[in-house]
């Protein structure tokens, strides 16, 4: 698994553009959920997705990115496969139920 923070808007343009399967988590740093989320999904993307290339995004430190990519909740996941965003997931996020969708179009590209 890659793990990175988002420094700027540039940067997660050109990552979903380059990886294959990329995961990106919007919180705030103020969110108590998105706090506990951000390690639970970096277990899941570690031990079920290692192709899966990981992004945490602080819009407190990039707002400009909510507008970029619709984000209108905290916390959010994005997932995109082949630079398509293909899974969209926010404030209430099951984690099973994001497995199983990622399950279904990881399996096809990596396996």
């Amino acid at each position: 698994m890659k793990y990175q923070i988002a420094q700027n808007s540039q940067q997660i343009k050109q990552i979903i553009n380059k990886e294959d399967a990329v995961m990106l988590l919007f919180s705030d740093g103020a969110c108590n959920v998105g706090d506990a989320l951000a390690p639970k999904l970096q277990q899941l993307v570690s031990e079920e997705f290692p192709q899966l290339t990981m992004v945490e995004i602080n819009v407190q430190v990039l707002p400009e990115v909510k507008g970029e990519y619709n984000v209108f909740v905290i916390p959010t996941v994005l997932v995109y496969f082949a630079g398509k965003e293909t899974i969209r997931h926010a404030r209430f996020i099951n984690i099973e139920q994001l497995k199983k969708e990622i399950s279904r179009v990881y399996s096809i590209m990596f396996e």
